[in-house]
Parts: C-alpha cells; sequence; structure tokens
C-alpha cells in the first residue's frame, strides 16, 4: 500500500515558532504515519526575489522536513515550482504555494526539465504510457483562472502542480490543488470565486482526464485544500465520470476538515482514478479542527486527510 495525504499548513514559513513547527512534525509522522507522499498548501516565504523574481521556500520546506524527522518520522525530499513574487494570492507578501515532500525510500521522483513558474506542464507518451513533459510542472498557470483576469473579477490563485513519482515500475501522478479561496465580502464576491474554482476544476480535469484517455489504468491522485465541499459544483466538475472522492466513503459525521463559525466543512480532499479505487480508504485526524477552550493551540486551521492506495511501493530503493 501506498500512503499519502494532503494538508494545507496555514501559512508556514522558515521562521515559524519552533513549537508550531514541532505540532506539525508530530503530526506528520504520528497522525498519518510518516506518509510516503505528502502533499501541501500554504508553504509561504517572504524572502527577497531571485534575480529572475521567483520566491523559492527551501528553507520552509527544509525547517518541517526536519522537525518530522524530530518526531520520528522520514528524512523527506521536497519539490515545488516557485512562485514570481506576489502573483498567487494568498495572505499579502507570505508568496503562498503548494508543494510536494516525499520518502526517497519509498517513492522515486523522476526529475524532468527545469519548470519555471509560467511553465505549463504537458504529457506525452513514453513506451505507450504517459508522463509529464516537465516533472515537476505547473498546470496551465498562465490561464485566467489562475493568473486572473479583470473581465471576470478573478483574482491571481495558487497555482496547481503536477508531478510523476515512481514506484516499482508503475508511475503515479499526483496534482496538487489549493482552489480560489471562498472568502469575500459580498454575495457578488462570492459567485465570482465560485466560478473561478469552477474553472480551476475543469482544468486540472481535463489534464487528469487526458491522462487516462493515453492510459485508462493510469494510477492517479487529485488532492488539496479545493476551497469547496462534497456535492459543490466545484467538486462536480473535478470528479466527472472518472474520479471518485475518498472523503464521500468515511462515515456520516467523519468526513471533516475544518470549523467555520463551529460548524465542521470539509475542503480539503483525495480524488482517484479508477485504477486506484478498490482498496482506497480514506482517514482524517481531527487535530486542529476539534481544538477548543483547554486545549493546545492547534498547529493549522486545516485537518489532514490521508489515504492508503493499492500501489506497490519500493520497499528496496
Amino acid at each position: 500500500m501506498l500512503s499519502i495525504a494532503t494538508f494545507n499548513l496555514c501559512n508556514l514559513g522558515a521562521d515559524a515558532p519552533p513549537a508550531r513547527l514541532a505540532k506539525l512534525g508530530a503530526i506528520a509522522a504520528r497522525d498519518l504515519g510518516g506518509p510516503d507522499i505528502l502533499a501541501v498548501q500554504e508553504i509561504m516565504a517572504e524572502t527577497p526575489p531571485m534575480p529572475d523574481g521567483q520566491v523559492p521556500a527551501d528553507l520552509a520546506y527544509q525547517a518541517l522536513s526536519a522537525a518530522v524527522v524530530d518526531a520520528g518520522g522520514p528524512r523527506y525530499e521536497f519539490r515545488e515550482v516557485p512562485p514570481l513574487l506576489h502573483r498567487d494570492g494568498g495572505m499579502a507578501g507570505a508568496n503562498i504555494r503548494v508543494g510536494l515532500l516525499f520518502d526517497p525510500l519509498r517513492v522515486g521522483f523522476p526529475d524532468r526539465g527545469r519548470a519555471g513558474p509560467e511553465d505549463s506542464t504537458g504529457i506525452r507518451l513514453n513506451g505507450g504510457r504517459p508522463s509529464l513533459t516537465l516533472n515537476p510542472g505547473r498546470i496551465a498557470p498562465l490561464h485566467p483562472a489562475f493568473a486572473g483576469d479583470g473581465p471576470h473579477h478573478w483574482a491571481p490563485s495558487r497555482k496547481t502542480l503536477a508531478a510523476e513519482f515512481e514506484l516499482r515500475g508503475q508511475r503515479l501522478f499526483v496534482i496538487v490543488c489549493h482552489f480560489k479561496s471562498m472568502r469575500s465580502l459580498t454575495r457578488r464576491e462570492e459567485d465570482y470565486a465560485k466560478k473561478q474554482r469552477h474553472a480551476q476544476a475543469e482544468i486540472v480535469y481535463y489534464f487528469a482526464a487526458d491522462l487516462l484517455a493515453c492510459d485508462p489504468r493510469a494510477a492517479i491522485v487529485v488532492l488539496g485544500d479545493l476551497n469547496d465541499v462534497p456535492g459543490s459544483k466545484t467538486l462536480k466538475i473535478l470528479k466527472g465520470d472518472l474520479f471518485h472522492n475518498l472523503l464521500e466513503d468515511l462515515p456520516r459525521g467523519q468526513g471533516y476538515t475544518r470549523r467555520h463559525g463551529g460548524r465542521p466543512q470539509a475542503l480539503d480532499h483525495i480524488l482517484v482514478s479508477p485504477a486506484l479505487r478498490l482498496g482506497a480508504a480514506a482517514h482524517i485526524p481531527h487535530v486542529n479542527s476539534d481544538a477548543g477552550p483547554g486545549k493546545p493551540e492547534p498547529a493549522s486551521d486545516h485537518d489532514p486527510v490521508l489515504a492508503r492506495l493499492p500501489v506497490c511501493v519500493n520497499l528496496d530503493a
């Protein structure tokens, strides 16, 4: 079995308080069992940009990885495509982005090309099977749904990251999302945000569907903070007729990942392609959303979601 998790880290930077880093490391190592792959959202970097305008977050990933090791978890490597300064939305000046951490003793990562923040990865056939032209790479980062668009009243948003892993001769495609925020001041702004999420979901769905068109047995995971709930139009578009949301298999009352005004919400999801559905199962440790009076300060405003998938891992690596 392969373990994979998604976790919104709530604007985590390298300068996070040691106590918060320790909590996050313990969640990854103990509550999630040190997943083979950990997809993260809201990794931030406030450092001055590189000469090319990119803002990498290496120090934040390294701090998180060290915290996981200190808690008894694996020594993760990481991959990302750094954003351009102030181009991906989120908290002002934070330059938040999505990224991937993985255990190199369990899975392989065939790096391919050097994707820039405005480069879009594509799909090519290699030996009759699909692979990514850039690994990792962004999906349509210049599309108005991600880059922003004045006429639609769409703001710049986090870009989606696609990655390809190797697991004992098998390929696993992982697509990490952090769709447009639900935050809005008016009903009109809320409608604009919904339509932007719908457009983002459509782009990601068709990219994943193209992978399946090349290989109907392709192992694909689409996951992240989708900023919408099961049954919403966003999730219906993203699922289409091809993907299954593992949160839908959880017992009633268990499938929430945060609270808004005290009410539970499911905003973080893991969707799988048909090849992974049989035997796949999700689990949500409510380590943050159930925090309250008399309990320790939560490490994030979201719970992680963990999935175990029927994929052979390379234990001999």
